[in-house]
């Protein structure tokens, strides 16, 4: 039964998420890490999903990539809770395993084959460098209560296939932090976007795509969410939208 404080919102054409009214909510970060995972492996099969939270990034995936299966791994009781209501209300039970749990734990993931693409959006606060949000889902998401981008890095590469790739969201000042990780991680990046919210504009997220062995030179990309003037989508990020079977606006509530 869904609670007073939940909405169950418009994710795309086809797909509904339940989501706390005043908590973490899906948004453009969570468009743009499916959008970079389905890129890296169009017809990846089996796919493991760190910081899964409610599994919007999951959901995404799963709604495009029609034979794949997803595990995903999130310590918050409460969105993990969500994650699997999400599953159920859109029917993808059997192809979307949210576990609770922490992904630095190697039970968590024991006996399973390597997976064809990994997909996480590391918290991007360190503990004691800001004030933590009231909310424990926002807390969580934005700050490192169980490690960062190394922890995931870590994890990754020990369940990455052979022509697998990874796939990190960054926060702007992240870049140098998450290659450092991946790189300690041996694995090599081979692909970085930089996502700013205009043209000329500071970048907002990196999204830094990763293999094992040597991928040869890095791509470096850049994709601007709007145009120059004005708060229209620019043509680059409405095509992802359109991709991934976006409404014109999404979030929109259902109930």
């Amino acid at each position: 039964m869904k609670r007073a404080d939940e909405t169950t919102d418009i994710l795309t054409r086809r797909l509904r998420i339940i989501q706390r009214r005043g908590g973490h909510r899906a948004g453009s970060d969570d468009v743009l890490l499916a959008w970079a995972g389905i890129r890296a492996v169009p017809d990846a099969r089996r796919i493991l999903d760190l910081g899964s939270g409610k599994g919007t990034v999951a959901l995404l995936l799963l709604g495009s990539l029609p034979d794949a299966k997803v595990v995903g791994i999130e310590a918050y009781p409460a969105h993990h809770r969500l994650a699997v209501r999400n599953a159920a209300l859109n029917r993808l039970s059997d192809r979307y395993d949210p576990r609770l749990g922490d992904l630095r734990d190697p039970a968590m993931l024991a006996g399973e084959e390597p997976v064809d693409l990994i997909c996480g959006a590391p918290p991007y606060h360190p503990l004691g460098s800001g004030i933590l949000p009231k909310d424990p889902g926002r807390a969580a998401g934005r700050f490192e209560l169980r490690g960062g981008v190394e922890a995931y890095a870590q994890t990754a590469a020990g369940h990455l296939s052979n022509g697998g790739r990874m796939v990190l969201l960054m926060n702007g000042a992240g870049r140098i932090r998450a290659e450092a990780a991946v790189t300690g991680a041996n694995l090599a990046v081979c692909r970085v976007v930089a996502v700013r919210p205009k043209p000329g504009q500071p970048p907002t997220y990196w999204l830094i795509e990763s293999a094992a062995g040597d991928p040869g030179p890095v791509t470096e990309e850049e994709l601007c969410m709007r145009e120059e003037t004005g708060m229209k989508w620019s043509p680059s990020y409405a095509a992802i939208r359109a991709a991934l079977d976006l409404p014109e606006q999404s979030g929109q509530h259902k109930d």
